[in-house]
């Protein structure tokens, strides 16, 4: 099930297509959104952007996500792409931290008001004006590059797509160009575009992209199971002795299961089974880092390349049931046992399983001792989470690898556990990607594979 979004209208700028009758994407009037899936004449720079929706098996409910595909897809139809799967960060909003479920119109609210989950990467990071900048081979220099992004920053402003204490067009090209992904080399360099591929966001809820150790039911059965994740009083579950904290139903679950069985999904739909490379790369910031790393370490045969920003690197690290269960309960569910309601001493965690999907004891057993060519981590100076900073140290120490911790610099969010961060990086994050798609042939997914 999908929903295809005026896309000849993107191609010839002509009128688009009628919309099919799909679930419509949930913040259908915001006007960054607009600006994506139902461009103006007015606009110079077209993106070719789906929401789509698809029913999971796994999760029994309705998932959404966006896909971000190369200008050209439709007009060259005999080319074939690699993809790109980005995985998002935890949402403290959605366990209900700072707020208290009345209505499914308050968590839809909610929602499109923090563009969390599955908007992530399109909304705070802007994936898409990123990777369109840097895949366009009109751009010959890194001068040209950044010249390339700060216009379609400043057309994406004119339209609602930055926030009013965001950083100006042009320091946002300058933070991804010349303080990140070419710092200290000159502007007339000569910048090669990327490898043209598609981009997946999935919408992981706060599951960690990992089966919940038990299995056990929490919440009663939802009565809608469509997308969006609005969700009716008596579905969420009070997991606190503070009345006010609150987790959605749809955050438990096989989100491991749910992740493979959208690759497959989307691998077989007709528009993209004959356009789509067996290349495919991981990434993800915060838990979407650990997701990545995690998974693409557990299912080399899938994954041809692995990026981690500011990722859980050291899940072992995370053993405060206090911490846990006030900041995040569904970590302690889905590796223990979560007791509502009652006091932490109630609840347990399962040190077998959070060993069994920790990276540093998967990269342990793949016998891993040097950070190898098709795996990327970095992460800030600022994290202000003791947990990812040391984890990530550990990651270093384990790969015999130098710092690959980001100092503080100008128009990056102060290297901090942020999107301004995040953003700044993604150049950096697309180049490793491309990099590997690019040097990945017959034989790189055995090689990935028996490593």
């Amino acid at each position: 099930m999908f929903l295809v979004v005026g896309f000849w209208g993107l191609v010839f700028l002509a009128e688009p297509i009628a919309v099919s009758s799909a679930q419509p994407p949930c913040c259908a009037d915001d006007p960054a959104l607009s600006y994506f899936l139902f461009p103006k004449a007015s606009q110079t720079y077209p993106y070719l952007v789906r929401y789509e929706t698809f029913f999971s098996a796994q999760l029994n409910k309705e998932k959404g996500f966006f896909i971000i595909l190369p200008e050209d897809f439709f007009q060259n139809p005999n080319t074939k792409y690699p993809v790109l799967f980005l995985l998002h960060g935890y949402s403290f909003y959605r366990t209900g931290m700072w707020w208290k479920v009345h209505s499914p119109e308050k968590a839809k609210r909610l929602l499109c008001e923090v563009k969390e989950e599955e908007y992530h990467w399109l909304f705070h990071e802007e994936i898409a004006v990123i990777a369109y900048a840097m895949m366009d081979s009109k751009n010959k220099t890194y001068r040209d590059l950044e010249q390339s992004l700060e216009r379609r920053f400043q057309e994406l402003s004119q339209y609602g797509g930055l926030s009013k204490n965001d950083y100006t067009p042009k320091e946002i090209a300058q933070s991804i160009v010349a303080y990140n992904l070419h710092p200290r080399g000159s502007p007339n360099d000569p910048f090669h575009s990327l490898q043209k591929m598609v981009i997946v966001l999935p919408d992981g809820d706060n599951g960690f992209y990992t089966d919940a150790n038990e299995g056990k039911r929490l919440f009663p059965e939802t009565k809608n199971r469509k997308a969006c994740d609005d969700f009716y009083p008596g579905e969420a579950l009070n997991y606190s002795l503070s009345p006010f904290f609150y987790m959605k139903p749809g955050a438990l679950g096989k989100h491991e299961s749910y992740f493979l069985e959208l690759v497959q999904y989307i691998e077989s739909q007709s528009v993209y089974r004959e356009r789509l490379l067996r290349r495919r790369g991981l990434g993800g910031n915060s838990m979407g880092g650990f997701g990545a790393i995690k998974l693409g370490l557990k299912y080399p045969a899938l994954f041809q390349s692995v990026s981690s920003q500011s990722g859980l690197l050291d899940i072992g690290l995370l053993r405060d049931k206090w911490m846990l269960k006030m900041v995040m309960p569904e970590f302690l569910e889905i590796f223990g046992r979560l007791e509502p309601s009652k006091l932490p001493s109630g609840s347990s965690l399962n040190l077998k399983y959070i060993e069994a999907n920790n990276p540093m004891t998967l990269i342990h057993e793949r016998g891993i001792n040097q950070l190898p060519r098709w795996l990327y981590f970095d992460y800030g100076s600022k994290e202000g989470f003791e947990g990812i900073t040391e984890g990530n140290k550990e990651f270093e120490r384990l790969l015999r690898e130098g710092n690959h911790q980001i100092p503080l610099q100008p128009l990056n969010g102060k290297s901090g556990h942020n999107y301004q961060f995040w953003r700044s990086r993604c150049g950096n994050i697309l180049q490793h990607h491309s990099d590997v798609f690019r040097g990945v042939e017959g034989s790189g997914t055995q090689d990935r594979a028996s490593k």
